[in-house]
């Protein structure tokens, strides 16, 4: 469906054929001057399209956009609105092996140095009400918590949400964690019945029925070479170079620019790389700071078994990750149970790059499980 040359409109659905599952919002209007393969980090594959935008940036898709929404339905915001800051994922409720029974709103971050979900429910709190009523009237699901560190309890509670607070101590914010010991009577079930939408996400939804016109801006925890920390806006899609160039941030050799928080966060290879609809933070941290690692081998302190959420023998388990039996590691030392929080990485008394191991067996027994689904 697009080829280079076409104009496109600022908020128009995009996507490589008329049946594909996945799209973008096109967050500029222009037209499209580029379309080719784009790999992502951890070797994840993407179709990359690059606009030329017009000077007349102010065609948009707002009145299809109205056209489409006079009577919502969970069928035309998964079909519309997946695009939006936030991603918010709208498929948990079409898997009818799973009912979806309650709705959490993450209000508190996943990752330290990140404050982008907080921000939405301190100064966003109306949209995000509006949000949660819209989601309740599409999906017939009542049953609304809104997840918030305890300083921000009192204005969550204009939401309309049922209100619960987690500790500020990290990973309180984990959605395994939260399942585990805020949910446990909503939802015995830690492995289904919830669908977890981010602040940001739900605020998203309720601007644009307020607003009639759909949010692409994209808000990110940005933290410069020196520490210093910043919210800053950018529309779905720009290089992160930008970014760097807005607030004359120069890398250096060594250097690394960080998507994610500095526990969960993964280093990205190119500048270019864009601001997805879920890049909460970004990081530059120089050569100095970045902690350096060997090739040494595990001296079973024991530090990470005693700091893991998940209850998992990482000091085993990472052993066959470093001899790349990742099978073997997922059967024998509960590969998949990990809910990646990196403290392991951190941890480490020997510097192993646990977390990045972990990463890589996940990401290769996916992609072979899907080889062998593809030669079936």
């Amino acid at each position: 469906m697009l080829k280079t040359g076409d104009p496109v409109k600022n908020g128009q659905k995009v996507a490589l054929t008329g049946k594909a599952d996945t799209y973008l919002l096109a967050s500029r209007s222009g037209r499209i001057s580029g379309i080719s393969p784009f790999v992502g980090i951890l070797g994840e594959k993407f179709t990359a399209v690059a606009i030329d935008i017009d000077a007349d940036a102010s065609q948009t898709m707002d009145d299809y956009f109205k056209s489409v929404t006079q009577t919502p339905s969970l069928e035309k915001a998964r079909d519309l609105l997946a695009g939006l800051p936030g991603k918010p994922d709208f498929n948990v409720f079409f898997d009818p092996d799973h009912p979806v029974k309650t709705i959490v709103v993450l209000g508190a971050d996943s990752d330290l140095l990140c404050t982008t979900r907080q921000y939405f429910v301190k100064n966003n709190i109306i949209s995000i009400k509006t949000g949660i009523d819209l989601l309740r009237k599409i999906t017939g699901i009542h049953d609304v918590i809104l997840i918030v560190p305890q300083h921000l309890a009192q204005v969550a509670g204009t939401s309309g949400a049922t209100v619960k607070t987690v500790d500020s101590e990290y990973p309180s914010a984990h959605p395994y964690l939260i399942r585990q010991h805020v949910l446990s009577s909503e939802a015995p079930d830690p492995g289904a019945g919830v669908a977890f939408f981010s602040a940001e996400a739900v605020s998203a939804i309720g601007a644009a029925f307020n607003t009639g016109k759909l949010p692409l801006e994209k808000l990110v925890s940005f933290i410069s070479h020196d520490g210093t920390r910043r919210l800053v806006s950018a529309p779905v899609g720009t290089p992160l170079q930008d970014i760097l160039n807005e607030f004359n941030e120069k890398l250096g050799e060594g250097d690394q620019l960080i998507v994610g928080g500095p526990l969960t966060g993964i280093s990205v290879y190119a500048a270019d790389y864009p601001v997805m609809p879920d890049t909460d933070t970004l990081i530059v941290q120089s050569q100095g700071q970045v902690a350096e690692r060997y090739d040494a081998a595990c001296t079973n302190c024991g530090d990470c078994v005693r700091m893991c959420p998940a209850g998992i023998q990482v000091n085993l388990l990472v052993r066959y990750l470093e001899a790349r039996q990742y099978q073997e590691a997922a059967d024998l030392y509960d590969l998949f149970s990990c809910i990646e929080c990196g403290f392991c990485s951190y941890v480490c008394e020997s510097r192993i790059p646990v977390f990045q191991h972990i990463k890589l067996a996940k990401y290769t027994l996916e992609r072979m499980k899907e080889a062998e689904e593809n030669n079936v």
